[in-house]
């Protein structure tokens, strides 16, 4: 959770200059900022792929949701980072730290090695190398 926490005061620190040039700015990338940090796929862009769990047709590269079906699986990214993105991912239906995912992250995917079928993990990655 330390962790989270760090990810997105960077990310709102980076974005600080965005947010405060108006409400429900849009970034080049199709991302927007609309009081929050809010990540939007652009129309017609598919989410990332997945084996070990189904992904939320809502999901981006940056950040998304899936359900796992196995006890590992990945996540690969429908851009390649231009290196390993900064990423956590967290068991949204854990009731303790036993069942906290494991997990490894590369230019293109999260590899989860240790998650608990049916349960909903969450993730947020942010690049700070340009993608290819």
């Amino acid at each position: 959770m330390k962790m989270l926490n760090r990810l997105l005061v960077a990310a709102a620190l980076a974005l600080a200059p965005c947010a405060a040039l108006a409400q429900g700015f849009n970034i080049p990338d199709a991302s927007s900022i609309q009081g929050h940090i809010k990540v939007v796929p652009q129309i017609g862009a598919t989410p990332p792929t997945a084996v070990g769990c189904t992904i939320a047709t809502t999901a981006t590269d940056v950040a998304g949701t899936c359900t796992a079906t196995a006890a590992s699986g990945s996540i690969t990214f429908t851009r390649t980072y231009g290196a390993a993105p900064s990423c956590v991912v967290w068991d949204q239906s854990a009731t303790s730290t036993v069942s906290m995912p494991v997990y490894t992250v590369s230019a293109t995917a999260i590899t989860l090695s240790t998650i608990i079928s049916a349960h909903v993990l969450g993730y947020i990655c942010l690049g700070i190398t340009p993608s290819s």
